[in-house]
């Protein structure tokens, strides 16, 4: 029986979200195909179906996953209050997604990783310093408007934003009994702000 597309779009989303958990519980090289399409309830063959091999099925979860988990995030950067307003409603929303949205958490989780000795991986996940790369220059050019402390560049703010929310975000990951992203995301933005705007 012919499967409509938008039943093909499901099982694929279905495969994604499957897989995320598994590479972010498992790591890549320990998660398999099989236990994938075990947790997605379905068979190997519809995951080969949709994917060729582990490596551009964990690329596609990272990448699709995010892109969808970390649009209402990032959407706070834009609108018309003022550069610093802006900032401080993004890191807000990244601190609690980062908690409270299993997706946007286990995808910055695993983008985070190395490529695991892996080659497969390593240009998707290289992708990232291209990521990364893009948020600094949004962030600069955002900020080039700002009342910035004295002697704080638009790039430096930019680069302090990244490095600390990245900072804050590993710190919580390798250990979540230290203090509550959601909880704290006003106190951290508010320091994190503070050291760099007037």
């Amino acid at each position: 029986m012919r499967r409509t597309a938008e039943e093909a779009a499901e099982t694929r989303r279905s495969l994604l979200v499957a897989a995320l958990a598994e590479f972010a519980e498992r790591g890549f090289a320990t998660a398999t195909l099989n236990g994938i399409a075990a947790r997605a309830g379905l068979t190997r063959g519809a995951l080969y179906h949709h994917f060729t091999d582990k490596a551009t099925l964990c690329l596609a979860a990272i990448n699709e996953l995010w892109a969808e988990s970390a649009t209402p995030v990032w959407s706070r950067l834009d609108g018309p209050e003022p550069p610093v307003e802006r900032v401080g409603g993004f890191l807000v929303a990244f601190f609690t997604a980062l908690e409270e949205d299993t997706t946007f958490r286990q995808v910055y989780a695993l983008s985070m990783r190395s490529a695991e000795g892996v080659p497969e991986l390593e240009k998707g996940l290289h992708d990232k310093q291209v990521v990364m790369e893009g948020w600094r220059r949004q962030l600069s050019g955002l900020l080039s408007t700002a009342e910035l402390r004295p002697g704080v560049s638009p790039d430096t703010a930019a680069l302090a934003i990244i490095t600390s929310a990245n900072g804050t975000a590993a710190t919580w990951l390798a250990c979540p009994t230290l203090f509550s992203p959601a909880r704290e995301a006003r106190a951290l933005t508010d320091a994190i702000v503070r050291g760099i705007s007037n």
